[in-house]
């Protein structure tokens, strides 16, 4: 009698077990490969990428690593047993001058620094493998010389990432509130997506949250919150897939509503708005797009930057500008910085401040009420 399905896989999988991995694949000698470097190579990655998973390095930032190390391995021309410094320097100017940030960089970098430092690794035996097959072994190409420093607490492109002044928010609102409005009265077919992107704006400007975030939100998300039964199930919204450290999952905050427009926008979308403007989509998705999917962070960019052309607003501002706008309206309002600093989800208060930046009409109102003068929004200081 033949061997049972349990017993084949049993045995596939001992041979897998005794089959050489990684380098010593490379070693034993059995295989001929008809591209060798390439062969190399792509065994490097692979086991790389088994090293940090074994880290429990999320599978995202993995596969970003390796986008890096082939990027750097095509923009050389070199194989990572010939890359110098030289070939590091010149992959890092050119993220420069493609107008990548600090941050950016100095993520990008660490990523290559962790590839060297694994290829290099007597333990993994890729020295040997390359020293036996090219005459060369993997080196260190990364020094103290040639990586970007954090020197500042901030590092983004400050021009981009501020908070809409009030003017600003008025203008774009209007071209959303304008879309929507002509849309429905003329029947055009855009009338969902103008609708849909009316209460997406309005969740990021609600409750802070990011265009990764945005994107994720279903409509059980919504929590009740019994401090403020005012807001019905739209009291807290519970945020599942917040940013997340280096290599980790993403992490959960609970957002409390503080805006009854707010709620007063998420409750119209999900009782009736949704289901009228993307009939028989997903129950859960809050935010659905024509083809029945859940949108997307790039699509949020796009319409972003079409709403906010259409109002004249400057071409540097994105959609992080609203989650700017929801951290400064807070302090404006007096809530603590430790306060908002939960409401947006940020490990460090430092990193809060960043997000801060009191508007002049603010700032003119508690300079006047500090010598005591009254103050009104609309006719200003008042003797």
């Amino acid at each position: 009698m033949g061997r049972g399905p349990s017993a084949l896989t049993a045995a596939r999988a001992q041979r897998a077990l005794r089959a050489p991995l990684g380098a010593a694949a490379f070693l034993d000698g059995s295989v001929v490969h008809l591209d060798l470097p390439q062969a190399v190579f792509d065994a490097m990655l692979e086991e790389f990428d088994r090293q940090q998973a074994a880290r429990g390095l999320a599978v995202d930032t993995r596969r970003g690593r390796e986008r890096l190390a082939r990027q750097l391995r095509a923009s050389s021309g070199a194989w990572p047993w010939e890359w110098t410094p030289s070939h590091f320097d010149a992959w890092s100017a050119t993220h420069l001058r493609l107008g990548r940030t600090r941050a950016t960089l100095r993520g990008y970098q660490n990523a290559i620094v962790a590839f060297c430092a694994f290829v290099a690794d007597a333990r993994y035996q890729w020295g040997e493998v390359c020293e036996r097959l090219f005459g060369m072994v993997p080196a260190r190409v990364t020094h103290e010389l040639n990586l970007v420093r954090h020197k500042g607490d901030y590092e983004g492109r400050p021009e981009a990432n501020r908070p809409l002044t009030r003017a600003e928010q008025d203008r774009f609102f209007r071209v959303v509130d304008d879309r929507a409005r002509s849309a429905s009265s003329l029947h055009r077919k855009g009338a969902a997506t103008a609708h849909r992107d009316a209460v997406m704006f309005l969740t990021m400007l609600g409750w802070g949250t990011r265009r990764t975030e945005t994107a994720g939100v279903d409509v059980d998300d919504f929590r009740r919150n019994a401090k403020t039964p005012q807001f019905g199930r739209f009291g807290v919204l519970v945020v599942r897939n917040a940013k997340s450290f280096p290599g980790g999952p993403p992490r959960r905050r609970s957002v409390l509503t503080v805006f009854p427009w707010a709620a007063e926008a998420a409750r119209h979308w999900v009782e009736a708005g949704r289901s009228a403007c993307y009939p028989g989509v997903d129950g859960k998705v809050l935010l659905p797009t024509e083809r029945q999917g859940r949108i997307t962070p790039r699509q949020i960019n796009l319409r972003f930057a079409s709403i906010r052309d259409e109002a004249g607003l400057p071409d540097y501002l994105n959609p992080h500008c609203l989650r700017h706008t929801y951290a400064t309206t807070l302090i404006e309002m007096g809530w603590p910085m430790a306060l908002v600093q939960e409401q947006l989800g940020h490990t460090h208060v430092a990193t809060t401040a960043v997000y801060t930046a009191l508007s002049d009409d603010f700032k003119d109102r508690v300079l006047y009420q500090s010598l005591g003068m009254d103050w009104d929004d609309d006719a200003g200081v008042v003797r």
